[in-house]
């Protein structure tokens, strides 16, 4: 009886802990990039925007690319995740967009920065954490909250450190 009553408790937890992950997942969860380019590749000035799917930091790489329409700019938008593919000597820009948990950015974006040590000025990172005291030795690091309405702030921040770079 005991070993029934022990059984339905660890089965009960399991399920309940299953169904925490998965309501977290849901919730706070980034949706994938599908990747994307404008203008010509063939252009000389070249930006790659990294960034995760959510509607703040969809909102933020359509705001970057509204604001350069008119200019002779070839954008590309990956997912995040994919930046180990990515060949630094050939962007005269790099810009990304994610997550931070725990004050820290994610392993392959720490990673991609410890890499290209002599490349951190092409380097613009906009981080949405709870705390604006992020910051990474040597890189422009934009901190701030996934709030909609923030948007038209946030994409002006970008657009002048980018412009600082590109022009």
């Amino acid at each position: 009886m005991v070993k029934r009553v022990l059984k339905i408790v660890v089965i009960s937890i399991v399920i309940l802990f299953a169904g925490f992950w998965v309501w977290y997942e849901y919730r706070y969860s980034m949706d994938t990039v599908i990747p994307f380019e404008v203008n010509s590749p063939k252009l000389q000035t070249k930006v790659l925007i990294a960034s995760q799917g959510s509607r703040f930091k969809d909102s933020l790489v359509q705001g970057i690319l509204r604001h350069y329409q008119k200019d002779t700019i070839y954008f590309k938008v990956i997912d995040v995740y994919t930046m180990f593919t990515v060949n630094i000597d050939k962007w005269d820009a790099l810009v990304i967009i994610n997550s931070w948990e725990y004050g820290s950015p994610p392993r392959n974006v720490k990673k991609f920065i410890k890499n290209h040590p002599d490349q951190l000025d092409k380097l613009i990172i906009l981080s949405t954490v709870g705390s604006s005291n992020i910051a990474l030795k040597d890189v422009d690091v934009i901190s701030g909250e996934s709030i909609i309405e923030k948007t038209p702030k946030y994409t002006s921040i970008v657009v002048e450190r980018l412009d600082k770079i590109i022009k």
